[in-house]
């Protein structure tokens, strides 16, 4: 796996030498969101600031960033053990019909000591976390996501739309050998329902606001996730 990893990030870097010399700007930017839930996952408790950074885009439809989210509680322990702080490298490409994405996901170690990832004194590197190819398309009104890691071999099908300006969303994990999405089995984790409005502050800005709720059949375990963005 450590071949193909390197091998990724070497296709990065030939994408990056063939690109136009037209360089449009980078963008950043951060969530605050009540709690952490991912494709039916809580991850961590308490609420969380999730910033988010891409690069200059150097040629049209390529886009290279960095996605972390970091915990703005602890649950009292010496190292906040429990709380997830994530840092998440990707390369998004689309190809118009369809996007292919691939992230890599590093997280703290397993038992939630701070410092992993980019992080120090963790046993990992920023490129030794997990591995995702993901495929996106729209098909009429009816958005589809498919993602599959490569090393925990779990795969992730959702599919998704608006209707009457709520976003619905359902989505199927299936895991490999270990638990990730059903714990070690597979069926639906994630049936959410959601939406998004501005808050008007001043007349050149407005704050965006967006709430869902989120269920996931597998574990019978139930979310209600309120968030801003800057």
């Amino acid at each position: 796996m450590k071949l193909i990893k390197n091998s990724i990030i070497l296709i990065f870097v030939v994408i990056l030498s063939f690109t136009s010399t037209e360089i449009k700007a980078q963008d950043f930017g951060a969530d605050v969101v009540s709690s952490y839930v991912w494709r039916g996952t809580q991850f961590g408790t308490g609420p969380a600031v999730q910033p988010w950074f891409t690069l200059p885009e150097l040629t049209s439809g390529l886009e290279l960033g960095v996605w972390g989210s970091f915990p703005l509680s602890d649950d009292g322990g010496e190292h906040a053990s429990g709380q997830t702080y994530e840092l998440d490298l990707y390369a998004t490409y689309d190809f118009g019909p369809f996007a292919l994405t691939i992230s890599n996901y590093t997280f703290n170690n397993p038992n939630g000591v701070y410092g992993a990832g980019a992080y120090p004194d963790s046993g990992y590197e920023l490129f030794d976390g997990d591995m995702e190819v993901a495929a996106s398309a729209s098909l009429g009104a009816i958005g589809l996501t498919v993602g599959y890691f490569t090393d925990l071999e779990a795969l992730y099908v959702e599919a998704g739309t608006t209707v009457g300006g709520m976003d619905l969303a359902i989505g199927y994990g299936s895991d490999g050998d270990g638990a990730f999405y059903a714990g070690g089995d597979s069926g639906l984790v994630n049936v959410s329902l959601g939406g998004s409005k501005d808050i008007k502050i001043t007349d050149d800005y407005s704050l965006p606001l967006f709430g869902s709720f989120i269920y996931n059949p597998d574990a019978e375990a139930a979310f209600m996730v309120v968030g801003m963005s800057f």
